[in-house]
């Protein structure tokens, strides 16, 4: 399977389509006929228009049918329900996830009938929240569904995700950036400070904090204090 060496030529990818045209070189030497990335902005669903798709060993029409308008638009596939598997799973896993798994096994069936029927899915993850999803497909012979090997390449897909972030650094910029004011109260918040104590350490007035407070809740999305602490690590905005 996936030797150190094949994982090795990753960083000698210098660009995003020579790495997706070896990602493929490897995907079928070991006998997956399709393969699939998705990597939408931080923080977005797949179905975002600006999220990076590449696929290959699958028309467009089975793409958009099965993948787009079934798996995610149905909510069976998501990056949220993937992500907290954590490891490799099998296409047919999705029926573990889904809450609609009626529909899941309607869409199934219909896929097995044009030989989609049995692949891997790789949550991907990387900085800054820019985490995204992979899947080999179609595979040549039953080996290739064992834990061994969706591990070896798991592992594959991992590395190139990340050498794929490494030269896209600015393809997702963060729409609105935090203050270096906002980014101090963030981080105090995050040790556990109160307003009042970050008030006292900045020397700034509790209501001042609390704008701030509620500035950088905007900017992030998010209702409370530590959501905001939560997501701003995420981010790689703060470093505890």
């Amino acid at each position: 399977m996936v030797t150190f060496d094949e994982i090795g030529k990753l960083d000698q990818c210098d660009n995003p389509a020579k790495l997706w045209k070896y990602i493929l070189e490897i995907s079928r030497k070991y006998g997956f006929r399709a393969t699939i990335y998705a990597c939408p902005p931080p923080h977005r669903k797949p179905t975002h228009p600006e999220t990076i798709i590449r696929y290959a060993g699958i028309s467009d029409e089975e793409f958009q049918k099965f993948v787009i308008a079934g798996l995610i638009k149905q909510g069976h596939l998501t990056t949220d329900n993937s992500l907290q598997k954590g490891a490799a799973f099998r296409w047919t896993e999705i029926a573990d996830l889904t809450s609609s798994e009626q529909k899941f096994q309607k869409l199934k069936q219909a896929a097995n009938s044009i030989d989609i029927d049995e692949g891997w899915i790789f949550p991907l993850f990387g900085p800054q929240s820019r985490n995204g999803l992979a899947s080999c497909g179609k595979p040549l012979n039953a080996e290739l569904m064992d834990k061994k090997t969706g591990l070896q390449f798991h592992i594959f897909a991992q590395m190139a995700h990340l050498r794929f972030c490494q030269l896209t650094p600015d393809l997702y910029g963060i729409e609105k950036s935090l203050s270096k004011r906002e980014m101090q109260i963030i981080a105090w918040a995050a040790k556990g400070k109160s307003n009042a104590e970050i008030g006292t350490i900045l020397e700034l007035s509790e209501s001042s904090i609390d704008s701030y407070m509620r500035r950088a809740f905007a900017k992030l999305d998010v209702h409370d204090r530590t959501s905001a602490s939560v997501k701003a690590i995420s981010m790689d905005l703060l470093r505890t």
